[in-house]
C-alpha cells in the first residue's frame, strides 16, 4: 500500500483522483476492486490533508 507521503501525486491530483473513484463507485456500485480503489485514494489523501494541516 503506499501512503500519502510515498504518493506523487499533487493535493489537488489526489482530489481529482477521488472524485473519479467515487463516480467509479457510482457506476458500478458492485464492484469490489473499484470500491477498494476508492478507499485506498481516500486514505491516502486523508493522511495528506492530516499532515499538511499538521505542518502549518
Amino acid at each position: 500500500m503506499t501512503t500519502a507521503a510515498q504518493d506523487p501525486r499533487s493535493t489537488d491530483d489526489l482530489k481529482q483522483a477521488l472524485v473519479e473513484s467515487l463516480m467509479a463507485v457510482i457506476g458500478a456500485p458492485d464492484d469490489e476492486p473499484t470500491a477498494e480503489t476508492a478507499a485506498a485514494t481516500l486514505r491516502t489523501l486523508d493522511e495528506r490533508l492530516a499532515a499538511e494541516a499538521g505542518s502549518r
